[in-house]
């Protein structure tokens, strides 16, 4: 344990505190899990340090143990908030950095508060960076003794705006027959954004560029549609270069979407997302939906049809296919076949992006920090 672990917090950047949880000013900038790594880790690994649940953490034992946040691109971070695991009954000796472009520079070096199991703010002047890390160095214990483990619930970075490094949405992803919809604007009638504005728009929060892919995300508290009691940042599939609602058939030719996308963000109690679907003139006919670590191909108002997979892990990218025609359905998970559903319906369209399946009656805290998040790398859609 190092001699600072003996000594009161010190901060290292002028305004630098630790407090209880608070309202950051700005954005919440914080990156999916597969952006997160460590170089050391048990069963308990990085990507749980952004999963939104306060009961899975990281886990990394030893002096100058690491976790590193890549935030794909430059971003203005103003605000760092940690949990720490049991930190109403240890506190954490530790690191904060951010990488500049040619070196890490040292935001906060110190000590845990002690005394709560929630997110502590770390606050500093405005700094560019890329990345970001905590290096850890033990523990103190209540009782006066010491611990060489490092572990921690979960990180957000803050942020005030700055650049993504990739741009707009638009620029990465083929938006010319999408339109945006997204959980903020008037209850009932939430914001909608369709080309051409479409073609250079970008929210911080719900609708931004993360590397080399897009990040959609809906808090709990999102406005919602007014038939649907769930908040989105999701695409809906368009035509004549965004102008008109898509609307085909599943009887005449064939119609395939590709998504290839993570989910990394689960809103807490009711950790359900869907990330993306076909849906006719009326309601969703078959969507992929996240529960927990169980993945699911949908029919209809059967929401456990097929199982995919019972082990998926935040931040893992996948490929997702449906292709219709001939009056069926054929859902595919990276390539492989998963379901075929004999299906007749019209006026459809394809959407996708973060439909998140809770709100503020199932899942605490309401607030703009419990969200549902994924992330699109490719989305491709052919009609023949």
């Amino acid at each position: 344990m190092r001699l600072l672990a003996l000594l009161a917090v010190v901060p290292l950047i002028a305004g630098a505190t630790t407090a209880a949880p608070a309202t950051a000013a700005g954005t919440e900038i914080t990156p999916p899990a597969a952006s997160v790594t460590a170089d050391t880790s048990d069963d308990n690994i990085a990507a749980n340090v952004v999963d939104n649940d306060y009961s899975t953490r990281w886990s990394g034992n030893g002096d100058g143990a690491t976790l590193q946040l890549d935030l794909g691109g430059v971003r203005t971070v103003s605000q760092l908030k940690v949990a720490v695991y049991h930190g109403d009954e240890r506190r954490n000796d530790f690191e904060l950095q951010l990488w500049n472009g040619t070196s890490w520079v040292t935001v906060f070096d110190g000590l845990s508060s002690g005394t709560t199991t929630g997110l502590q703010t770390f606050d500093f002047a405005d700094r560019p960076a890329s990345k970001v890390r905590y290096i850890g160095h033990g523990h103190q214990l209540k009782d006066g003794g010491t611990g060489t483990w490092n572990s921690l619930t979960e990180i957000e970075v803050w942020g005030t705006g700055g650049s993504s490094g990739g741009g707009v949405p638009a620029d990465v992803l083929d938006l010319r027959n999408w339109k945006i919809t997204l959980p903020i604007g008037a209850e009932g009638k939430p914001t909608e954004v369709k080309q051409p504005a479409l073609a250079t728009y970008s929210h911080d929060s719900y609708f931004t560029v993360v590397g080399d892919a897009v990040r959609f995300r809906a808090p709990v508290n999102g406005v919602t549609t007014s038939g649907s009691s769930y908040p989105r940042s999701e695409l809906r599939e368009m035509t004549s270069n965004g102008t008109a609602n898509a609307a085909w058939s599943s009887t005449s030719g064939t119609h395939t979407l590709t998504v290839r996308e993570s989910f990394d963000r689960l809103p807490a109690d009711k950790p359900h997302l869907v990330g993306a679907q076909i849906h006719d003139g009326e309601d969703d006919v078959t969507v992929f939906r996240l529960e927990g670590s169980k993945l699911y191909v949908t029919n209809g108002d059967n929401a456990h049809h097929k199982l995919v997979t019972s082990s998926y892990r935040l931040g893992t990218v996948f490929e997702a296919k449906f292709v219709v025609s001939g009056g069926q359905v054929k859902a595919y998970y990276n390539g492989t076949l998963q379901t075929t559903l004999g299906k007749s319906f019209s006026g459809a369209y394809f959407k996708a992006g973060a439909y998140t399946q809770a709100n503020c009656s199932n899942s605490s805290p309401c607030a703009g920090t419990n969200v549902g998040e994924t992330t699109i790398h490719s989305l491709n859609v052919t009609h023949s």
